[in-house]
C-alpha cells in the first residue's frame, strides 16, 4: 500500500523514509548526494510521505522544517 520505499540512513540512528514512489532511481546500498533524484512518483495524484526516525521511532518533522 505504500508503493516503492526509499530509506535513507543518515547515521547516528537517524533515518528518513520516503514512500509512495512509482519508480526508484536508487538501489540498496547506494550512496546519495544532496539534490540527487531518488525516484519518481506514480501517475494520477501521488501522495509522497516523508517520515524522519530516530532509532526507529518517528519524530516530528514539522518543527525542523519550520525552523522553530
Amino acid at each position: 500500500g505504500y508503493g516503492a520505499i526509499v530509506i535513507l540512513d543518515h547515521g547516528r540512528g537517524l533515518t528518513t523514509l520516503i514512500t509512495n514512489l512509482g519508480d526508484l532511481g536508487v538501489k540498496v546500498g547506494d550512496s546519495v548526494q544532496r539534490g540527487q533524484g531518488l525516484g519518481r512518483t506514480g501517475g494520477g495524484r501521488p501522495r509522497v510521505m516523508v517520515e524522519l526516525r530516530r532509532s526507529g521511532v518517528p519524530i516530528a518533522i514539522t518543527p525542523l522544517v519550520a525552523g522553530t
